[in-house]
């Protein structure tokens, strides 16, 4: 079971995924996701496509309450972060235009000191 702030974002991803189904552009793709993950810690970062154009975000769930965070970082300075210790909880960066740039995240169980990277996109 996901907790309601996660299911509210992954509703809102859904939304914005759907709105851009070539409303715009007449181009849509799915969405994809570059896993990072450690032990108690799932995280990776989801490329998606609307509104003409790439967009990135990074996330990191604490499957067993540690504390994880994630770092979204982009080849051009951008960068956004969260973290969470709430058992099965997810935290979200912001959403990020990716435009011909490198982006990646790190995720990090601080309670362990591991981190992961995912590719980069």
């Amino acid at each position: 079971m996901i907790s309601k702030r996660t299911a509210v974002r992954l509703v809102a991803v859904a939304v914005a995924a759907t709105a851009g189904l070539g409303l715009s552009t007449g181009m849509a793709s799915a969405n994809t996701t570059y896993p990072a993950n450690v032990p108690g810690c799932a995280g990776g970062m989801v490329v998606s496509f609307y509104n003409g154009h790439d967009h990135v975000q990074g996330y990191a769930t604490s499957t067993t309450g540690d504390a994880c965070s994630v770092v979204l970082h982009q080849s051009n300075g951008g960068s956004s972060s969260n973290w969470t210790n709430i058992p099965r909880d997810t935290a979200w960066t912001d959403t990020l235009l990716d435009a011909g740039i490198t982006s990646y995240v790190t995720v990090c169980n601080g309670d362990l000191g591991r981190c992961a990277t995912s590719a980069s996109y």
